[in-house]
């Protein structure tokens, strides 16, 4: 299938929308990184209220922050191959919706806990 070069204005949006993606998708996986610590911190404070075991409560934090250290680099990796190999028109917009809602949800968690 062969489509015709991208000239004039088309190529000017089409560099554009590359550009917003990229920083829509950099500014997701930064808020990701302090993400994970926030998720940890959710934990902790949620165990602290039930128990007072030290021990217990570092190893979940670890597994918390290792298992949300995963998530990250999944959707950071999966958000990125979408995006960029542009499967379809708007999928990678809307991986970047949720993603972005997702980690706002998390913020509200934490603030809210």
């Amino acid at each position: 299938m062969n489509e015709p070069p991208l000239t004039g204005w088309k190529m000017v949006k089409s560099v554009l929308l590359s550009l917003l993606a990229f920083l829509v998708w950099l500014a997701t996986a930064a808020l990701g990184l302090v993400e994970i610590f926030l998720t940890r911190q959710t934990a902790l404070r949620i165990y602290a209220r039930f128990s007072d075991d030290t021990a217990v409560g570092t190893a979940l934090g670890n597994w918390v922050a290792f298992f949300a250290a995963g998530v990250w680099l999944a959707y950071v990796i999966f958000s990125a191959e979408t995006q960029f190999r542009k499967k379809s028109p708007g999928e990678g917009w809307n991986l970047f919706a949720w993603g972005a809602a997702i980690e706002l949800l998390i913020l509200v968690l934490y603030f809210t806990v």
